[in-house]
C-alpha cells in the first residue's frame, strides 16, 4: 500500500456522495409539471391564442386608445374582420354535411350514427378553433350511457408533449382549467390539473406553486372508459390534434397588425370629424354679452344684436378625408389579401361570371385546401377511435376497411359548371363517385336512389311476371 492510499477517502463514502449530488440533482414528476404549466402560462404560443379569441370576439386593441387633450373626442371604433374571415373559412368548409365513401354500405351507417349533427357542430367548432388559435383539441370519452362522444378542449388550456417532431400524435399532455366553486358561502376559483399520460389520469390543484392532489377529482385513475364494468386503457392518448395549418400558427398572426391600423385609421377620422364643427362664425361688434347668449339667439330667434358696424359671417369647414379613405381601402384590400378571404363588398363581386368567381375564391380556396389537408390526417386518427369502439361493441371489424370523407364546401359558383364536369366525367369514373362530386349530392338522395332503383327492379319483376303468364296462356291456347 502507498503512503498516500492511507489518506484517500475510501471508495464507498465517495460513491454515495455521487449517488446523493444524483438524487439532489433530480427534480420529481410533479416538479416537472409545476415548471411546464409556468413556462405555458408565460408563452407567448397561449397569448397568440388569446388574442386569437378575442378578436374573433371582436375585442381588439383599440379599446386600449387613450385621448392626449380633454375636449378632443376618443371614438373607438372596432371592426370585426377577424370574426368574419374565419366564419368565412368554416362556412365554406364546414357547414355542410360531409359525404362518408366507403364500399360497405353498414360502415357507412354506422360512421354517420356516430357522425350525427352534434359531433359535425363539434368538429365546425373544433375546426374554428384551430383557424383562432392555430390548433384545436378533440378530447375522445365515453358519456354516463357508454356511448363513444366527443368534446372540444379550448386550446389555451392543453400543454402538449408530442411522440414526434411533426407533431402528429401526443405521448401525454396536460390540461390547466379555471374552475368556481363556493366554499363556506364564498366563491373560489380553483386552477385544476389534469395530466393525461398512457396510464391513465391524474387530477390535481395548483396551490402556492404547488401541485396538491385534488381528491374529490379522484387523486387518479387507471382507465378511460368500462365496458360491462371492465375498465379499459385506449392504446393511444384520447386527445386528437386539429391544425390549421403545419407551422400550427392561427390567422390573427397574419392580420392583427393590418386590423390594428385600420382600427386606427377608422377612430382617429371619426375623431377629426367630431371634433371639428361644421361651421364656425365670424363676429364682429357683437353686442350681445357671450357665446352663450349668441348660440341662444341665433337658435331661438335666427337673428342676434350687433353694435354699430358689427358684422356676422360664417366659415364652413371642410375637413380634407380623402387620404384617409384611400389608406382605409387600401388596409382592407390587405385584410382580405393576407387573411385569404372574399372581400364580399367588392362591387363586381356580383355580376362576376363562374370564372371570375373561382378566381375571386382562389385565396379562400387555398387556404381551405391547406387546411382540409391537415383534418383529413386528424379524422383519419378520430376514425381509429370509431373502428375500436366498433370493435369493442361487437359492431363489427372494420379496421381494415378504407373510407374518404368528402367535405362538400359551400361557394357561390355556377352550381351548372360542376353539374356540367359531373356529366362529361360519365364513362371516366364509375357512378358512384361522380354522384358523391354532386352539389346536390347527400346521403338522403342516395337513399332515394336506391328506393327508385328497387322500385324499378320490382315493376320490371312484376311485367317480366305479367308477361310469362300471358305468354304462357297464349301457348296454351294454340295447342
Amino acid at each position: 500500500m502507498m503512503i498516500e492510499d492511507l489518506f484517500r477517502r475510501p471508495y464507498h463514502e465517495y460513491l454515495n456522495d455521487i449517488i446523493k449530488n444524483m438524487v439532489d440533482g433530480v427534480i420529481s414528476e410533479n416538479e416537472v409539471l409545476v415548471r411546464e404549466i409556468k413556462e405555458w402560462l408565460e408563452s407567448d404560443t397561449r397569448k397568440s391564442m388569446l388574442v386569437g379569441e378575442a378578436y374573433y370576439r371582436n375585442k381588439t386593441d383599440i379599446r386600449e386608445k387613450k385621448r392626449d387633450i380633454v375636449w378632443k373626442s376618443n371614438i373607438k371604433l372596432e371592426h370585426g374582420f377577424a370574426k368574419k374571415l374565419v366564419d368565412q373559412k368554416i362556412g365554406y368548409l364546414l357547414t355542410k354535411e360531409p359525404t362518408i365513401a366507403t364500399e360497405k354500405n353498414q360502415y357507412r351507417e354506422q360512421i354517420n350514427d356516430v357522425f350525427d349533427r352534434k359531433v359535425l357542430k363539434t368538429l365546425k367548432n373544433v375546426g374554428k378553433e384551430a383557424i383562432n388559435k392555430g390548433i384545436g383539441y378533440l378530447y375522445v370519452y365515453f358519456d354516463e350511457r357508454g356511448v363513444l362522444s366527443f368534446k372540444k378542449f379550448p386550446s389555451e388550456q392543453i400543454i402538449p408533449f408530442w411522440k414526434d417532431d411533426e407533431h402528429t400524435e401526443l405521448s401525454s399532455f396536460i390540461r390547466v382549467y379555471n374552475e368556481s366553486i363556493y366554499m363556506n358561502g364564498k366563491k373560489q376559483v380553483l386552477t385544476k390539473i389534469e395530466y393525461h399520460y398512457p396510464d391513465g389520469i391524474k387530477y390535481f390543484l395548483l396551490e402556492g406553486g404547488k401541485l396538491v392532489a385534488d381528491v374529490p377529482a379522484g387523486i387518479e385513475v387507471t382507465h378511460h372508459f368500462t365496458i360491462n364494468d371492465q375498465p379499459f386503457l385506449w392504446t393511444r392518448i384520447p386527445l386528437i390534434p386539429f391544425k390549421y395549418n403545419e407551422e400550427e400558427q392561427p390567422l390573427i398572426d397574419q392580420i392583427k397588425s393590418l386590423i390594428d391600423n385600420y382600427n386606427t385609421q377608422a377612430s382617429t377620422n371619426s375623431d377629426l370629424l367630431a371634433d371639428i364643427p361644421q361651421f364656425i362664425y365670424k363676429l364682429i361688434n357683437y353686442g350681445g354679452t357671450d357665446l352663450k347668449e349668441f348660440l341662444s339667439d341665433l337658435n331661438l330667434y335666427r337673428a342676434v344684436n350687433l353694435d354699430e358696424n358689427g358684422d356676422l359671417d360664417k366659415l364652413q369647414a371642410t375637413p380634407e378625408t380623402d387620404a384617409t379613405e384611400k389608406e382605409l381601402d387600401r388596409g382592407r384590400k390587405s385584410i382580405y389579401e393576407f387573411g385569404r378571404g372574399v372581400d364580399t363588398t367588392d362591387a363586381n363581386l356580383g355580376n362576376a361570371s363562374g370564372v371570375a368567381l373561382r378566381y375571386r375564391y382562389s385565396d379562400l380556396d387555398m387556404d381551405c385546401n391547406i387546411l382540409e389537408t391537415e383534418l383529413q390526417a386528424s379524422l383519419e386518427h378520430l376514425l381509429w377511435f370509431v373502428n375500436e369502439y366498433f370493435l369493442m361493441t361487437d359492431q363489427g371489424d372494420f379496421t381494415k376497411e378504407s373510407v374518404n370523407i368528402i367535405f362538400n364546401r359551400d361557394i357561390i359558383i355556377a352550381e351548372s359548371d360542376v353539374i356540367q364536369d359531373c356529366q362529361n366525367s360519365v364513362g371516366i369514373l364509375d357512378d358512384k363517385t361522380i354522384r358523391e362530386n354532386h352539389p346536390w349530392y347527400n346521403e338522403e338522395v342516395e337513399k332515394r336512389l336506391e328506393e327508385q332503383s328497387q322500385k324499378e327492379k320490382d315493376e320490371y319483376d312484376n311485367y317480366l311476371s305479367t308477361f310469362k303468364e300471358k305468354r304462357g296462356g297464349l301457348d296454351g291456347q294454340e295447342t
